[in-house]
C-alpha cells in the first residue's frame, strides 16, 4: 500500500473520529416537553370551550419601546467626549514677543459593553403538532388581548396570531416572553459583575450604572468629572411632600426635580447641545402617586406668603383645575418642569424597595425607587441614548455554507434563532446580545430613594415579584373512556 492511501485512509479516520465525538457531545433536544395546545390532555382540546381565549397575562413594559435600535458588529466601541480646557500655563508675556501663557484641551472616552441573553423553547415532539383529540377539537381560536409586551425587547417578526393553533409558535412565543423579561431587567440593573465565566450569559450595563457620578476614562481610569451625572438622595421622603415616620424627615419633590431639570438644562445650554430631547422616567405606581399631588405642590412651590384676598372666593373652582391638569398629566403622560414640558415613560423593570429590603426606612404598604432624567438627543436630532444590537445578518455569508442546517435571524439581524433535531424531535433556541449607549452622562440624572405610598400596587410581569400571578395548568386530564382491551 503506498504512502499516499495510508495518508487517505488515515485522514478519513480522523474525520469520522472527529464527527462521533461531536455526536457523542451534541445536546438532544430535551429541554423539557412541551405542553401540547391541542389533542388529549391539552390545554384547550381536552374540552370544548368557546373560539374566543381571553389574556390575562402581565406584559413588560417601558422605556426601550422610545429608543432606537441600532444594529452593529463592533465589539468594543469607544464614544470620545472633550471635557474642558485646562488652566493657563506659564507667565504673562514681558515683552511683545514673548512666549504668552497657553492651555491643553482634555477628553474622555467612554465605551459600551454587550450582553448576551438566550433562551430554549421546550422539546417539540412531532407527533404533538398535528393531532387533535377529535373532531370537536377546533383550530380557530382567537386570541382576545395580548402576549409580547411593549418594552422594546420583543422579537418584531413574532405576532401573536397562531399562538392557540400553532405548537411552534407557542414555544417560540414563550421563549419571547422570557427574553424579554431578562432584557427589560437589564435596561436599567444590568452588571457585568453577574456574568458567567463560561460567557453562556452576560449583563450589559444597564443605565442605573451609567448615569453616575465617577466617570472615567476608558483606556486610563482617568477621572472624568466633567461627565458625571447629577445624582440626588431623597431619603426616603415622601414624593407628596409627608413626614415619613420612620426618618421623621420630609423633603419637596418640586424643588428637587426642578433643580435636576434646571441643572442638566443648564449643562445642555452652555455646551450648545440645546435643542434636545429628554424624558422622565419612573415606575407607574411613582407616577401615579406624583402625578396625583404634582398639580398642587407645582402651584404652590415658593409661595411662602399667601394673600387670600387673591384666591377665588369658590375655592371647588381651583380644586377642579388642580384635578384637571392632574388627569391631563395622566393621559398625555407628560410633566411641565420649570415651564419646559417632558414625556413621561414609565417602566415596570426598575428597582423597587419594599419593607423587606428599604434599608429599614420603608414601612409596610409603601415602596421607594428612583426618579431618572434620561437625554434622548441633542443638537436637534443626534441620538445619545439607544440600543445596540449585534448585527447576525453579518454572518450569513459563513452561515449559508452550513447546509443542512438551520438557523435564521430575525428583526434587522437582531435575534438569532437555531433548531435542534434529535430524530422526530426538536427544539428552538434564541438569542440576542445587547446594550444600552449613553453617550453623553452628563446630561443625565436621578433622584434615588423616592418613597410612595399608594392604595393599591399594580400587578407586575416578573414572576420573581410579589404582585405576579398567573394560576391553571399547563395539561389537563382527560375523561375515563372505555373499550373491550382496557
Amino acid at each position: 500500500m503506498t504512502d499516499k492511501a495510508l495518508e487517505t485512509i488515515a485522514g478519513a479516520m480522523t474525520q469520522q473520529t472527529a464527527l462521533l465525538e461531536k455526536m457523542a457531545t451534541k445536546t438532544p433536544a430535551t429541554s423539557g416537553t412541551a405542553g401540547e395546545l391541542h389533542g388529549v390532555g391539552s390545554i384547550f382540546g381536552s374540552h370544548s370551550i368557546e373560539r374566543d381565549v381571553i389574556t390575562a397575562h402581565i406584559r413588560p413594559f417601558g422605556f426601550a419601546s422610545r429608543l432606537p435600535k441600532i444594529p452593529t458588529v463592533f465589539a468594543q466601541p469607544f464614544f470620545a467626549s472633550i471635557t474642558g480646557f485646562t488652566g493657563d500655563t506659564g507667565d504673562e508675556a514681558a515683552t511683545p514677543c514673548a512666549d504668552n501663557p497657553y492651555n491643553f484641551m482634555k477628553g474622555c472616552d467612554l465605551t459600551a459593553q454587550f450582553g448576551r441573553v438566550a433562551r430554549d423553547t421546550k422539546t417539540i415532539e412531532i407527533n404533538d403538532v398535528m393531532l387533535r383529540k377529535n373532531r370537536g377539537d377546533f383550530t380557530d381560536l382567537i386570541l382576545q388581548g395580548k402576549i409580547q409586551g411593549e418594552s422594546g425587547f420583543v422579537p418584531a417578526n413574532m405576532s401573536d396570531a397562531g399562538i392557540l393553533n400553532i405548537m411552534t409558535k407557542a414555544e417560540m412565543i414563550g421563549a419571547c416572553v422570557s427574553l424579554e423579561r431578562k432584557l427589560c431587567d437589564h435596561l436599567w440593573n444590568g452588571s457585568p459583575a453577574n456574568n458567567n465565566a463560561g460567557g453562556g450569559y452576560a449583563e450589559f450595563p444597564g443605565l442605573s450604572n451609567q448615569i453616575a457620578t465617577g466617570q472615567v476614562d476608558a483606556h486610563t481610569n482617568a477621572a472624568c468629572g466633567a461627565l458625571d451625572s447629577d445624582v440626588k438622595d431623597f431619603q426616603y421622603c415622601d414624593v407628596c411632600g409627608d413626614v415619613n415616620p420612620i426618618t421623621g424627615f420630609s423633603k419637596d419633590i418640586v424643588e428637587y426635580l426642578s433643580m435636576l431639570e434646571a441643572y442638566l438644562y443648564f449643562n445642555a445650554d452652555r455646551m450648545g447641545h440645546l435643542p434636545w430631547t429628554a424624558a422622565i422616567v419612573m415606575r407607574p405606581e411613582l407616577w401615579y402617586v406624583l402625578s396625583a399631588c404634582w398639580p398642587c405642590l407645582s402651584n404652590s412651590s415658593g409661595c411662602g406668603v399667601i394673600d387670600t384676598a387673591l384666591i377665588d372666593v369658590a375655592p371647588n373652582l381651583d380644586a377642579h383645575a388642580m384635578q384637571l391638569l392632574r388627569n391631563d398629566m395622566r393621559n398625555g403622560m407628560f410633566i411641565d418642569i420649570n415651564g419646559r414640558r417632558y414625556p413621561v415613560v414609565t417602566d415596570t423593570c426598575i428597582t423597587e424597595k419594599t419593607n423587606i429590603d428599604g434599608e429599614g426606612w420603608v414601612g409596610l404598604g409603601q415602596y421607594a425607587s428612583s426618579i431618572f432624567f434620561v437625554p434622548l438627543t441633542i443638537g436637534g436630532g443626534f441620538p445619545v441614548t439607544y440600543i445596540e444590537h449585534l448585527d447576525y445578518r453579518a454572518a450569513s455569508t459563513d452561515t449559508a455554507l452550513l447546509r443542512g442546517t438551520e438557523e435564521f435571524w430575525t428583526d434587522d439581524g437582531k435575534y438569532f434563532w437555531a433548531i435542534e433535531h434529535t430524530k422526530w424531535c426538536y427544539k428552538l433556541s434564541v438569542k440576542s446580545q445587547q446594550r444600552v449607549v449613553l453617550r453623553t452622562p452628563q446630561l443625565a440624572g436621578r433622584i434615588d430613594n423616592v418613597l410612595y405610598t399608594p392604595l393599591q400596587h399594580f400587578r407586575e410581569s416578573d414572576p420573581d415579584s410579589p404582585y405576579w400571578a398567573d394560576g391553571g395548568v399547563s395539561q389537563r386530564g382527560d375523561e375515563t373512556t372505555y373499550a373491550v382491551w382496557k
